[in-house]
């Protein structure tokens, strides 16, 4: 079962020589390829930016400042994940297109159909059956639309593209004569760091191409390994500033999830057959899944881990029987997916553990097989009513991205009892002057879940804006109480101070949260104004000198006048 057609070790890695690759016609079918790519993503193309879009394109003073370049390379911080690689790609684009997020989605579907290519290409040069068919299920998935048609998860898409390239040209230097192919090896080591560069979820790479030269040759050599080991060089810095990055910037070291090491078993157990569910069942795709209640004194919730070791283990002990690909494609789903699976505190875990863009690069062997099953059971109309299945849900997934309007009502229609979802949805409600119904939103979060402070800061604003003056400063008050360490928090309750001339309070608070986030614009303006009606010139010389080097824009608002 999914085994190579020819596991000739010294053959070149290129497109087979047999089995589909003598059928299909390579342009036509690279064609195909594309097309049904494109056509899968054309539904979300042309939206709007949506949540983190802002702090990652619009609103980064690295990636809209002509000489931010450095910035993003050299000072980790400047962006909100040390990803250098994605955001020089958005850097560039800004100076393309600017505020037009249209050109950013055509970037996000070109990377996606030049990965989907890729992979055909890889696949066919392993002589697996149906490559091309697990390549045109990757490409209309729909659990890959969040990753295509969302322009922050350009990471996800960038890197996959230099994971693939990687692979291929590794293979390619382990399927050549020892010592001939000393450059393909470098090319797979300068697109391996590419990849890391634009997300580090790719870690795990090495990992998998050890898996795959077990599956192909039946053993792992001393070639093999040592050809590995350089990029721990590599992955394990880029590895820890990331952890460093999700703590210190991201949010992550604030949290306090109250998981232990069997929760964290049970967490990445439960993810493991939610992920392949989704992809072999995938209704009710939400932005935000619900998070499932954890309990290691529960015999039931250990049955997702057990069964997953359990069935890895019977496909070890059959694998004489149905071949090594099914082993192999479970090893690589598990171990791409790994990085995600909860073992490590990531900023997004407070509100799900589970999330489609995970998914992206950990899909393909589970894809692979499912194709495999397809094309050698003799189902080819099988695959057909698969292909244009899924294309459907991919259209129907689509226009949820278009704008947060959109992602943020399916996203509470499918899990209402989300803050983050119910608060995001508030915020779109109070931009469109529905303060009352945007109050609502913000209670509702509250009444969920009382100590998650965006809330509290959110429902401050609208208050304020409803001129409920009081009720919007103590809920300011709270959001601080809960979230000393948010910057938001702390300008917010600093607006209030300020309103009601405790001038010195309102400093107060404004200098812890740039103590916090020294790079938070908002914060130095705020503290600008403040030292301003207080009369302390030295205060505000230092708040506007600041202010300078983070936002020309908001210092000149303290410039005199010509």
């Amino acid at each position: 079962m999914l085994e190579p057609t020819s596991s000739h070790r010294q053959q070149d890695f290129r497109v087979a020589k047999n089995g589909e690759s003598l059928r299909v016609n390579p342009r036509v079918a690279t064609g195909l390829l594309i097309g049904l790519s494109v056509v899968a993503h054309l539904p979300g193309f042309g939206g709007a930016f949506i949540w983190d879009d802002d702090a990652h394109v619009t609103e980064s003073r690295a990636v809209v400042d002509p000489g931010g370049l450095p910035t993003i390379w050299f000072e980790p911080g400047s962006v909100p994940q040390y990803y250098p690689l994605t955001h020089s790609s958005f850097w560039l684009e800004y100076r393309l297109w600017g505020d037009n997020p249209t050109g950013y989605h055509a970037v996000n579907i070109l990377l996606h159909v030049a990965s989907v290519v890729v992979l055909w290409r890889l696949l066919a040069g392993l002589g697996v059956s149906g490559a091309w068919l697990a390549a045109a299920l990757f490409a209309v998935h729909p659990v890959h639309v969040e990753s295509v048609a969302w322009i922050s998860e350009r990471k996800n898409v960038l890197s996959g593209l230099f994971a693939l390239l990687s692979t291929v040209a590794w293979l390619s230097w382990w399927r050549a004569e020892p010592g001939t192919a000393g450059r393909r090896w470098w090319l797979a080591v300068g697109f391996f760091a590419a990849a890391l560069f634009s997300k580090t979820v790719t870690v795990t790479l090495p990992a998998a191409w050890l898996v795959i030269c077990w599956w192909q040759g039946g053993r792992v050599g001393r070639r093999e390994w040592l050809s590995v080991l350089p990029m721990l060089l590599l992955a394990v810095p880029m590895g820890l500033v990331t952890v460093w990055s999700e703590q210190r910037h991201i949010g992550a070291g604030h949290l306090d999830l109250g998981l232990s090491a069997l929760d964290r078993i049970l967490v990445a157990g439960r993810a493991i057959w939610f992920y392949a569910g989704k992809l072999f069942w995938p209704t009710e795709l939400a932005f935000i899944y619900p998070r499932w209640t954890i309990d290691s004194a529960s015999i039931l919730q250990w049955i997702y881990p057990l069964a997953a070791v359990l069935v890895l283990f019977a496909l070890w002990c059959q694998r004489s029987r149905v071949g090594r690909g099914p082993l192999a494609a479970g090893l690589l789903f598990v171990g791409t997916l790994a990085p995600a699976l909860g073992f490590v505190d990531i900023y997004p875990m407070q509100f799900s553990f589970v999330a489609d863009h995970f998914q992206y690069l950990a899909s393909i062997p589970l894809l692979v097989a499912a194709a495999w099953l397809m094309v050698t059971r003799r189902y080819p109309t099988l695959g057909g009513a698969a292909l244009l299945i899924l294309l459907g849900l991919a259209w129907v997934r689509g226009p949820v991205f278009l704008d947060n309007a959109n992602l943020w009502t399916d996203t509470v229609a499918k899990n209402p009892r989300s803050p983050l979802a119910l608060t995001s949805l508030g915020n779109e409600l109070g931009a469109a002057g529905s303060h009352k119904l945007a109050e609502r939103r913000h209670r509702e979060a509250i009444a969920v879940d009382n100590e998650f402070p965006d809330a509290w800061v959110n429902l401050s604003v609208e208050l304020q804006v409803q001129a409920k003056h009081d009720e919007a400063f103590d809920a300011a008050r709270q959001a601080v109480r809960l979230a000393p360490w948010l910057p938001r928090a702390r300008v917010n309750l600093a607006l209030g101070l300020t309103d009601r001339e405790r001038y010195d309070e309102a400093v107060e608070q404004l200098e812890a949260a740039v103590a916090t986030d020294s790079r938070f614009s908002a914060a130095w303006f705020h503290l600008a104004r403040v030292e301003l009606l207080r009369n302390n010139q030295s205060g505000f010389d230092t708040a506007v000198e600041q202010l300078r080097r983070l936002d020309p824009r908001l210092a000149r608002d303290f410039e005199p006048s010509p």
